[in-house]
């Protein structure tokens, strides 16, 4: 493992008492504590974000460059990734993995750049279960498949104006599209990329993409060049039960290289490039984590993630006890030349659902809706106690009580919690971790 793994930041949260919205569903997602979203009451809240643990060999690497513009599923025990190989052109690739690890040599199954390939479990169309947005000449485009590995072209392409990178996901209740990519906007008096919004319901007619993520004056303070600044690569969207993570590369751009010294494969803005976190109840407005936690650095010097993190898939896995995200690798910073600029994919990994925890404190979830009379609770109270009860939508208390005095990231707090109405889950910590709710099996 590399050094950056051990890593936690803290930031305390005031105590906040909301007006109780419609049920959160626990169906499909955990409720993460990332922010406030699925909080009704706190008291005493501690937050912790955690950096992740990284490997000191990347899992893919190959003679021709390789990105993680692309997504990885877990499917039937097997791990899924769709990635991007330059070669000659940009190459979808797919391959598998048993252990997420060790990889099948990729298989070219489209061409397009920045592939985000989504699983659309509301779709009833079966040609149409895998969905995948891309950018080529003209704008970005849209493609279906069956199995995820035979594409074919939506009728209306582009379906959206520009092209760069762009990620894709999909909110869990409505089923609604939602693709996050680059623009360039002016901010500051500089022309900087930023992630921009559109949404579709039917992947072919989008809304008009509105600018939701774009680099603050905080992020510029470290700037002291006149070309300085800070800019969002890109940024890929994970939803929960009551919202969505997000992770932006945040683009320390230190100067500007002259046109007449590029090199061909070279980019004139160079600097580093790290993984932050960002939360959002809906995927507009987003909430910046403090403080402002490289959540994914780069690596030290020599390594092959030593200058920059491009970009991360576009979504993430939970295998077992820990959550994985694939993410690009560059040898030097973005305007690195070749060959001393190589790009490879990594793995950074957490604690299953562990990107934040809350440490201390009582907290009252929002109504919750179960689809299972099984709570299942994550959390570390090895070294302390968590103590879980339920109350009625109203406030009333159900009868019953668990308590955790050990590290569980699947404990069932309670086998025979009410499914016909919504319930509020109560936790209170002494000296533990609490990191996600879920229902059933999540």
């Amino acid at each position: 493992m590399n050094i950056a793994i051990a890593t936690v930041f803290t930031f305390s949260l005031s105590a906040k008492l909301c007006a109780a919205p419609p049920a959160i569903s626990l169906r499909e997602l955990p409720l993460l504590f990332a922010d406030d979203n699925g909080i009704a009451s706190s008291t005493g809240v501690v937050r912790t974000v955690h950096v992740a643990k990284t490997r000191s060999a990347p899992v893919i690497e190959a003679d021709a460059r390789v990105y993680v513009y692309g997504s990885v599923y877990s499917e039937n025990g097997l791990l899924r990734l769709w990635y991007m190989a330059r070669p000659k052109g940009d190459q979808v690739l797919h391959t598998t993995s048993q252990d997420g690890l060790h990889w099948l040599k990729g298989t070219n199954v489209f061409n397009i750049h920045s592939p985000s390939v989504l699983l659309d479990t509301h779709e009833t169309d079966p040609a149409k279960r895998y969905k995948m947005l891309g950018s080529k000449s003209g704008g970005y485009h849209a493609a279906f498949s069956a199995d995820g590995l035979h594409w074919s072209w939506y009728p209306k392409n582009p379906v959206l104006k520009d092209s760069d990178t762009i990620t894709l996901t999909q909110a869990p209740v409505s089923g609604e599209y939602m693709a996050f990519h680059k623009r360039y906007t002016k901010v500051r008096g500089f022309g900087r990329r930023v992630v921009w919004l559109a949404r579709s319901r039917d992947f072919q007619e989008w809304s008009e993409p509105e600018l939701v993520f774009a680099p603050d004056e905080k992020d510029d303070t470290w700037a002291t060049g006149p070309e300085q600044r800070t800019e969002v690569y890109n940024m890929s969207v994970y939803p929960h039960a009551a919202g969505f993570i997000g992770l932006p590369t945040m683009f320390r751009l230190t100067k500007r290289i002259a046109k007449s010294e590029v090199k061909p494969g070279q980019s004139p803005d160079d600097g580093p490039i790290d993984v932050q976190l960002a939360t959002s109840p809906d995927g507009r407005a987003w909430q910046r984590t403090e403080p402002r936690v490289n959540i994914i650095p780069h690596g030290a010097p020599g390594s092959f993630d030593a200058g920059a993190i491009l970009g991360v898939t576009s979504t993430c896995v939970n295998v077992g006890d820990k959550t994985w995200v694939y993410y690009t690798g560059l040898t030097t910073g973005h305007g690195g030349a070749m060959p001393a600029k190589r790009l490879s994919i990594g793995r950074a990994e957490w604690r299953r659902h562990g990107f934040v925890s809350i440490d201390a404190g009582r907290v009252e979830t929002k109504p919750l809706q179960l689809s299972t009379p099984t709570l299942i609770v994550n959390a570390d109270a090895s070294r302390g106690e968590l103590r879980v009860t339920l109350l009625e939508a109203d406030g009333r208390p159900i009868p019953g009580i668990s308590v955790l005095r050990t590290d569980d990231t699947r404990w069932c707090a309670f086998a025979n919690a009410p499914t016909d109405r919504p319930v509020r889950v109560v936790l209170e910590l002494n000296n533990a971790r609490l990191y996600s709710v879920s229902g059933g099996k999540q």
